[in-house]
């Protein structure tokens, strides 16, 4: 009787490893089509891209374009919220499977990860207030601009001689409280979000002069995950062609984000 327990414990032992193996050399694709899940990474404060609605629950132009691909791919879309500065690492540390976030490509995120094809074109705005009657940013002296924490827009500021002061902040949500407050003088943000902002909180916000840069807007995904990347540029490919895509842009923006402008 003994033995037997032996001879089942190390079977199950055997049983365990290979398990563990196998889920280990499980590409992203293999493991999303064995969960039947795709996790994807956002601030969840970065409106109308990405926000925590009335009922609590995530909304918004990504969360809509997840769905969409990951219905495409035959699984659900599991929306996760994380700092935006700490994005990426948790992207490269596994806790989610891409990023759908509305993230900027650039050089400096293509040594780290991958990106699908544009799936929104935008650009960098400041917005003032009515009161500071700006014509451009160039007009501030000795500046207080606000920027989500890790943002290109940050990148921007600091290379401008008139902004004395860069004040970071978790989400645009705090951003645009700051503006409100009289904490600074202005912010900086995506052309969108900022211009949908009077009217989802009723606040005092105007873009002032042109965009201070445009952005390429992408999908991310680790280095090697070249089934997965191949996978959603297929599924943004056949929800663009279907028209779910133009849905979803007409739905938060009453214009398709996708074409240039």
């Amino acid at each position: 009787m003994k033995k037997n327990k032996i001879v089942l414990l190390m079977v199950l032992m055997i049983a365990v490893f290979f398990t563990g193996c196998t889920n280990k050399d499980q590409t992203t694709m293999e493991k999303i089509e064995t969960e039947g899940e795709m996790s994807f990474a956002m601030t969840g404060g970065y409106p109308p891209f990405n926000f925590i609605n009335e009922e609590g629950d995530l909304d918004g132009f990504d969360i809509d374009i997840a769905k969409a691909l990951a219905n495409e791919m035959g699984v659900k879309a599991v929306g996760i919220t994380t700092a935006w500065d700490g994005i990426i690492g948790g992207l490269l540390s596994s806790r989610f499977d891409t990023i759908i976030g509305s993230m900027a490509i650039n050089d400096a995120r293509l040594e780290k990860v991958n990106f699908t094809s544009p799936y929104y074109y935008d650009g960098a705005q400041f917005f003032s207030t009515s009161e500071f009657d700006l014509a451009s940013i160039k007009d501030l002296k000795e500046g207080k601009v606000g920027v989500v924490t890790g943002t290109t827009y940050q990148d921007a500021l600091i290379k401008m001689d008139n902004i004395d002061k860069i004040m970071q902040f978790e989400s645009d949500v705090d951003n645009i409280m700051a503006l409100e407050q009289h904490r600074t003088d202005g912010l900086v943000t995506g052309r969108f979000v900022g211009l949908a902002a009077p009217k989802k909180y009723d606040v005092d916000l105007i873009p002032v002069g042109e965009m201070l840069y445009a952005e390429d807007i992408g999908i991310a995904v680790r280095k090697g995950d070249t089934e997965f990347l191949k996978t959603l540029n297929e599924a943004l490919a056949t929800i663009i062609a279907n028209g779910t895509y133009n849905e979803i842009s007409q739905k938060w923006f009453n214009t398709n984000i996708l074409e240039k402008r």
